[in-house]
């Protein structure tokens, strides 16, 4: 038994660009032809530098210290602010923008990278701007001319920083009871005076920038009930005029983790605010941020879950308790086939999530520049079907991996000296914020699978079976016939699936959890096989690690789906005990 080995985020993150071909793709694209694949493994290994050599050591101050309260103004951690001073020195908020406003254009894939190595670093830090990217995606697709103008370069640059001001104290995930109100205070209907109290608001203050954009849903005096009757407004703390706007922070919470990212109540008392998109059309923007918030949730999860990885195996290279079978002597815990399952574990679920997280953002940037309207329309479709994958499974797995890699230290790990308690806590909450990981899952259900006939993940699992078809022929000993069986058996069982939830949709969506399941693993089967195929093609000790990490996620990981997939089948049999 081989003791595990940790490839490193930047390493692997290489191997996709490289080896399976993101980064050859992306070059086939309009705007990155002028790029080429080194060039993006350069970024990411300047990211990986940064994040290891300036964020990670406040990583822990951010946990001590926490932010500070005091007459409306927050004070983040020592050496947070400094360290977002070199973050835009360094240009990484300009990575994927548009150049004419001052971007670097380069794709969503190399900006995922980015906030996988940073959050891993320092996820509390990372949430300052984390959003920005997804603000300047609404404000550059949907603001007017004369709000582009305005507000975007500053946005480009990190100047600013801006928030995504949705919950309300009664209206968490169920925005259409939301009861902040926007008065038109202009004949041409693009003004208001935004008067309302949001909660929840990561960065809504903060001494980091002297300007924060607040992304704000509202509703109009003459808006429709529901959701449906939601604006969105771009409410800046500071008028362009100079003038402090009517928006103040009245307080901040005391959070289980990530205490150096200020998590602030809001009050809009008469703001002036202006219309982004459409009145009563705020969702559709909105959720141009959303969805790119919830990838780059995912992407944090990807890095904790690294990070805390990295830690357990060191400490497992290090620690020698008792004897193996076959061992005179003690030898490291690595070595012991209970801990190794445990390590293997966590590095198979991390270079896995990292095989679903940048197809994703690859889809994203073909929805955007593909040659042809077709390729572009099946791209946008992939990345809808995807997101709530993305967001819900690689978040669980960063916390169950960090939870493994606490019981890697045993007695240790509970002590917070070691720091690895510090991943734990702060794992806990993306499975919570920019949507539920349940929300996720009934999302992907009914928006995304039953909403089409399945189609779109028809599509997805035929390309799938195709990659565990080519791994079959390519090498037998992985062992992809089972994955292939999987595959089948859920392509016989989808339209009973989609009949439950049109004909019982409480019985549908109390196995919701266990759908999403069996999409990522069925998702997985053709990423694992992908990576297989491309490491057969390329042999060296990287590829090795990929083809043992396939074999182990075929032996150990995939059983865990077809026990998703026999609880969907019990549902659909007797639908009456979830009435």
């Amino acid at each position: 038994m081989a003791y595990p080995q940790s490839l490193g985020a930047a390493e692997d993150i290489a191997f996709v660009l490289n080896t399976l071909g993101v980064g050859d793709a992306l070059t086939r694209l309009g705007p990155f032809r002028e790029f080429d694949t080194a060039t993006f493994v350069q970024v990411v290994d300047e990211a990986a530098r940064f994040s290891r050599e300036v964020l990670a050591p406040l990583n822990a101050v951010g946990d001590r210290e926490g932010c500070t309260w005091r007459d409306g103004e927050v004070r983040t951690p020592t050496g947070f602010a400094d360290a977002y001073r070199q973050y835009c020195n360094a240009g990484w908020p300009s990575l994927p923008c548009d150049p004419s406003l001052g971007g670097q254009g380069l794709p969503v894939v190399v900006q995922v990278a980015v906030q996988e190595l940073t959050a891993g670093a320092n996820l509390a830090w990372t949430m300052y701007p984390g959003i920005l990217h997804g603000a300047y995606e609404c404000v550059h697709r949907f603001g007017s001319a004369a709000l582009r103008d305005a507000w975007l370069r500053p946005l480009v640059s990190g100047e600013w920083l801006a928030t995504m001001a949705l919950t309300e104290p009664g209206a968490g995930s169920d925005l259409g009871q939301i009861r902040t109100r926007a008065e038109w205070i202009d004949g041409t209907r693009e003004t208001v005076r935004v008067t309302g109290e949001k909660i929840f608001i990561s960065g809504g203050e903060q001494d980091l920038t002297p300007n924060i954009v607040h992304l704000v849903l509202a509703r109009t005096p003459d808006a429709p009930p529901g959701s449906g009757g939601l604006s969105l407004f771009l409410v800046p703390k500071v008028l362009a005029n100079g003038e402090r706007n009517a928006v103040r922070c009245t307080g901040i919470e005391h959070k289980m983790g990530i205490r150096g990212s200020a998590t602030c109540s809001m009050a809009f008392e008469g703001a002036t605010g202006y219309l982004i998109g459409a009145p009563h059309r705020g969702l559709e923007a909105m959720f141009a941020m959303m969805n790119s918030a919830r990838l780059h949730v995912g992407a944090s999860g990807v890095g904790l879950a690294q990070s805390a990885y990295d830690m357990a195996l060191r400490h497992a290279g290090e620690r020698v308790q008792s004897r193996v079978p076959g061992a005179e002597a003690g030898v490291p815990i690595a070595g012991h086939p209970a801990v190794w399952r445990l390590l293997e574990g966590q590095r198979v679920a991390v270079e896995g999530a990292r095989l679903l997280l940048y197809r994703a953002a690859l889809a994203i940037d073909e929805a955007h520049h593909a040659d042809t309207p077709q390729a572009r329309v099946q791209a946008d479709a992939l990345v809808a079907l995807l997101t709530p994958v993305v967001k819900a499974m690689l978040t669980e797995q960063a916390f169950l991996g960090a939870s493994d890699a606490l019981q890697v230290f045993g007695g240790y790990g509970y002590v917070e000296e070691t720091g690895i308690s510090q991943f734990l806590r702060d794992a806990r909450i993306p499975m919570i914020y920019e949507g539920t990981n349940e929300i996720q899952a009934i999302d992907l259900m009914l928006r995304k699978v039953v909403k089409d006939d399945g189609a779109t993940l028809s599509q997805w699992l035929t390309w799938a079976r195709a990659q565990v078809s080519e791994a079959r022929i390519v090498d037998t000993r992985d062992g992809f016939d089972a994955a292939l069986v999987a595959l089948d058996d859920w392509t016989m069982l989808m339209p009973s699936v989609i009949a439950l939830a049109r004909t019982s949709p409480r019985a549908a969506l109390c196995v919701a959890g266990e759908v999403m399941r069996v999409v990522h693993g069925l998702s997985m089967a053709g990423l694992w096989a992908q990576a297989a195929v491309a490491a057969h093609r390329v042999p060296g000790p990287i590829a090795d690690g990929k083809r043992s990490a396939a074999r182990y996620w075929l032996k150990f990981t995939l059983p865990e789906t077809r026990r998703a997939m026999a609880i969907v089948a019990a549902q659909i049999r007797d639908p009456e005990t979830a009435e």
